[in-house]
């Protein structure tokens, strides 16, 4: 990983031409010069002139960003800006003291809690049939403001059992994946990766199951590499060597798995990384068709490389909705939900409103963070559940909806 001063030159390079203003969701939402990447340039050049020292206000600013790339894909002069503000705040951390709250914001202990909490109020919640009454009540909720829309949110994220196929043909096993299965699939949304079990079943791969850790994406995006580096560490540790692939359903797991390479750059980070494949790779040939007549549009997500727009237009018997906006940033991004919840909410709620004027039955994406900006959007535009689309993991909608066609 290279160092902050390492990219003066990058950040000398900047021509302040304004292309990467035109495409920065944040900046659309805020029109503060500071929340794009060429306001955040004039500020790191101060620090690495000696005019600027690392400051909250500055660590602020930094945090100010989604991390979608946009402005690194249109850059002329190929900046990876998103590069550089990791760097920058990896210094932050390194020169200044962190706060108590930093400090639990920043603890991975704190971050499992969470999570821990979460699957367990999921749980019961579905246990208690509590979905059927939150879609009677949903205008009053909206009513309570903050804790209503979060209970909505939560709602969201219940989901439905995937049946296990067990008529299928066994397959002789070629290949053996470890299922990095992520934080969603494994405390609060099991059904995903029961999906991605159940559209693979005839490939030939045998899934082992390991305790790994969170990805790290939060901790990479704020900069906060020793944390991040911990956590890859431990994944490395419980992977072992005996795999043919890291299987990664989310594209924001599969984009940070493969950046232990960059961080850690030994040989066994490495390999995982050269191993870690999406499950898009692996069906992107396969043919699917739809058991119902269906509207689908597709949200892409920031860190998404396979065409899933392709692939979506491709299931026979449903009707792809072209939306705009489909391959921008839906604003929920971790982290800068809270910190900055109403750009979060602006965002997505630009993004929910141009897939209710598309007529789409379903929206379809593979990153369970996005399902949250989406369904958070939704929420903001104060339409019913009954009269705005759904939002659906594709996996979960191949395995639900979908048959397998020889091709």
């Amino acid at each position: 990983m290279k160092k902050f001063s390492e990219y003066k030159e990058d950040i000398y390079k900047c021509s302040r031409c304004g292309l990467c203003q035109s495409v920065c969701p944040v900046y659309r939402a805020t029109l503060s010069e500071c929340a794009v990447s060429k306001g955040k340039f004039n500020m790191l050049n101060g620090v690495l002139n000696g005019d600027l020292s690392f400051s909250k206000q500055l660590k602020k600013y930094l945090d100010m960003c989604t991390g979608c790339n946009a402005c690194k894909n249109f850059c002329p002069s190929d900046i990876d800006a998103g590069k550089i503000f990791v760097a920058a705040k990896y210094d932050y951390y390194k020169t200044c003291k962190l706060s108590l709250i930093d400090k639990i914001l920043n603890s991975y202990f704190f971050f499992k809690a969470i999570l821990l909490l979460s699957g367990v109020f999921v749980s019961l919640y579905r246990f208690f049939c509590v979905d059927k009454l939150v879609a009677v009540f949903e205008k009053i909720l909206l009513r309570l403001g903050k804790p209503g829309k979060m209970l909505l949110l939560l709602h969201s994220q219940v989901g439905v059992k995937i049946k296990k196929n067990d008529s299928c043909n066994k397959i002789e096993t070629t290949k053996t994946a470890l299922y990095f299965y992520g934080c969603f699939n494994k405390y609060i949304n099991p059904q995903t990766q029961s999906a991605v079990k159940k559209i693979l079943r005839n490939c030939g791969i045998k899934f082992l199951k390991k305790n790994f850790e969170c990805c790290g994406v939060s901790y990479l995006a704020d900069g906060n590499i020793e944390e991040f580096k911990k956590i890859a560490n431990k994944n490395l540790s419980v992977a072992g060597n005996d795999f043919d692939y890291i299987l990664a359903d989310c594209a924001s797991c599969m984009d940070t798995l493969k950046v232990y390479s960059d961080i850690l750059d030994n040989e066994k980070a490495k390999n995982f990384s050269q191993k870690t494949v999406s499950v898009m790779d692996l069906i992107g040939e396969m043919q699917f068709v739809s058991s119902k007549k269906l509207k689908v549009a597709v949200h892409v997500p920031c860190h998404e490389e396979f065409d899933l727009a392709g692939f979506v237009k491709n299931i026979k018997n449903i009707e792809y909705i072209v939306t705009d906006d489909f391959d921008g940033c839906c604003g929920f991004s971790g982290t800068f939900s809270l910190k900055y919840p109403d750009v979060s909410e602006k965002i997505s709620k630009s993004k929910a409103l141009n897939y209710i004027k598309s007529g789409a039955d379903i929206v379809l994406t593979t990153c369970p963070a996005c399902i949250l900006g989406l369904e958070q959007g939704f929420i903001e535009t104060g339409i019913s559940i009954k009269n705005r689309p759904a939002v659906m993991n594709l996996f979960v909608f191949l395995a639900q909806y979908c048959s397998q066609e020889n091709i």
